[in-house]
This record gives C-alpha cells, sequence and structure tokens, in this order.
C-alpha cells in the first residue's frame, strides 16, 4: 500500500496522518460534539476539512481509516459520511470507532486495550478476531475509570470537605479555583457551560496531582477507578477466555501516564488479577495503517463496522 490517511478523531481535537513512500505529513484540526440540532455527518466532515487543510494531500490515495469518537450508529449515515471522506480525500474510507484504531495502535494483536479519556471504553480482541466491547456508555450511564468519573468524585469529595460533612481534603481549594469561586454565580457559570462533561472530566488532573502530593481523599478516588478500569479489563478477558500471551492489558489516553496515582493502581490490580499492563506499542494514529493493511486481528471488526464499505 501506498498513500494512506489515518483519522483520529474526538472531542477536543481530529488529527490526521498522510503517510508516503516520501515521508508523513501530521495534520490538526477541531474536534467534533454532537448537537441535536444539526447533521453530526457535517460537523465529523468539517474537522477532517479542517485538519486535510493543514497538510498537502495528493490527488489520490490509496486508503482512509477514520478512527472517531462517536461514529454515526445508524448504517446509512456511516456510510453516508464514508462517502463524504472518500469524495473530500481521494481514497476508499474504512471507518471505525476509535477504540480499535487505539487497540491496533497500542497492540497490533490480541489483548486488551483500555480507552481511558473524557469517557471509557474497553476492547478485547483475540487471535481468531473475535472481539468484546464493553463501557462507552456514556457519562451518566458508565464510563467507569474515566476522566469524568475522577473528575466528578473529586469534585464531590470536594464540596463535602467545603461543607465540613466529608474528610479534609485540598481538593476544595482546587475546586474553588476551578469554578472561579463558590459563589452562586459560580456555580451557574458551571451548570450552564455547553462543555460542563469535559470541564469536569478536565478536574481529574487535579485529583491526580492531589494524589502525588498524597492527599489521601484524592488517592482513594484514584484506587476506585483503577478497580473500575481493572474490572473491565478483567471482564473483557473472560469474556473471550484470552489465554497465554493474549491476557495483556494496554491502555490509550492521557489519563494513564506511567508513574502517576491512577497507573500505579491500575498495574497492582491487574497484576493481582495475573493481567500484565503493557506499554503501548504506538498511538492511535499509527494504528491505521495496521488495519488497512489487514495485518493483526481485526477483519471482523472492519466488517461489523463497515457493512457494504470499500475499504
Amino acid at each position: 500500500m501506498t498513500d494512506t490517511i489515518t483519522i483520529d478523531g474526538g472531542k477536543s481535537q481530529l488529527r490526521m496522518l498522510l503517510s508516503t513512500p516520501a515521508g508523513r505529513q501530521l495534520g490538526v484540526g477541531p474536534g467534533f460534539v454532537y448537537r441535536p440540532d444539526e447533521d453530526g455527518v457535517t460537523r465529523i466532515v468539517d474537522s477532517i476539512r479542517g485538519a486535510a487543510d493543514t497538510i498537502s494531500l495528493p490527488t489520490q490515495v490509496a486508503g482512509v481509516l477514520a478512527g472517531l469518537t462517536g461514529i454515526p450508529g445508524d448504517h446509512a449515515e456511516r456510510r453516508r459520511l464514508a462517502l463524504a471522506i472518500t469524495r473530500l480525500l481521494g481514497g476508499p474510507t474504512a471507518i471505525v470507532e476509535d477504540s480499535v484504531l487505539a487497540h491496533a495502535g497500542a497492540l497490533a494483536g490480541a489483548g486488551v486495550v483500555l480507552c481511558a479519556g473524557t469517557g471509557t471504553t474497553v476492547l478485547a480482541v483475540d487471535a481468531d478476531g473475535n472481539y468484546a466491547r464493553l463501557d462507552g456508555w456514556g457519562p451518566y450511564l458508565g464510563d467507569r475509570g474515566s476522566a469524568f468519573a475522577i473528575g466528578l468524585a473529586g469534585m464531590r469529595a470536594a464540596t463535602a470537605s467545603y461543607d465540613q460533612v466529608g474528610p479534609r481534603t485540598t481538593l476544595a481549594d482546587r475546586l474553588v479555583a476551578a469554578l472561579g469561586g463558590s459563589d452562586l454565580a459560580a456555580l451557574q457559570r458551571y451548570y450552564r457551560d455547553p462543555a460542563m462533561i469535559p470541564r469536569t472530566a478536565a478536574f481529574a488532573l487535579d485529583v491526580l496531582d492531589a494524589a502525588a502530593q498524597a492527599d489521601p481523599v484524592a488517592s482513594r478516588i484514584c484506587a476506585t477507578a483503577a478497580t473500575d478500569l481493572a474490572d473491565a479489563a478483567e471482564a473483557a478477558t473472560n469474556r473471550l477466555r484470552l489465554s497465554g500471551a493474549e491476557r495483556r492489558v494496554s491502555y490509550s489516553g492521557r489519563l494513564l501516564a506511567p508513574g502517576n496515582a491512577l497507573y500505579q493502581a491500575l498495574s497492582a490490580e491487574l497484576d493481582a488479577r495475573g493481567l500484565p499492563l503493557v506499554s503501548p506499542r504506538a498511538e492511535p494514529l499509527e494504528g491505521g495503517p495496521t488495519l488497512l493493511r489487514g495485518t493483526g486481528p481485526y477483519a471482523r471488526l472492519l466488517a461489523d463496522q463497515n457493512p457494504g464499505g470499500d475499504a
């Protein structure tokens, strides 16, 4: 395969990797969030166009692999999106959930990948291409162990400390700083903010930092999140009956960074269950060429997520 394009699109930004025999180019565009009153396909294509405008595209490419957060659930809409991307970028397009791209980047083979960012998705794949997907339920129904879950738990612990009905924690002062105050006006700004979910998820960084400074409340929140992630990894492993070298767990996203409190707690939880935590082989963007080449056990995933597709 010669010229290929990989797209990694999420809520905060969209990145595009053009791989050619002559080299590679990286383009960056705005992220996308679905809104009730607009066409989600149009929003995604606009984000892709924004990234494409930052690099020099060839007139035609051998294939495009788009790993997207919140891909259209309706197959007809997904097909319409694939055709729109094909017209825009000049090559047959396959669309997958971002967790598939992350899995191919992190492992390029059998195992479990924890995609822990604002939300949580867990994807397990065995050597024969069977797969299991857990969570991805969103902030109100799931996303256990996510940045949103950690941030919300930290905010609730902070308000309990502030009101003196819970253990004292440095998160109380951090929350007041994050909200810009503790008065009614600050609360109204928070609750009326269209970006309330990512803003809540961002507080996870405060929780991780407080845990690094030995705040016991923040440390317990990280331990709980690690248990939730380990539970999901174990459930996915058991569902596919992974064995031997397949019983490995990797991760994607900036929430799990080697050395931070969440990573350390998760590593200990997984080790106790006989599931080694391994560093990702590469970032999600690097999973695109793996998927387009047909390397690894991803054929069934690609077919299931692209019924009637070109790629």
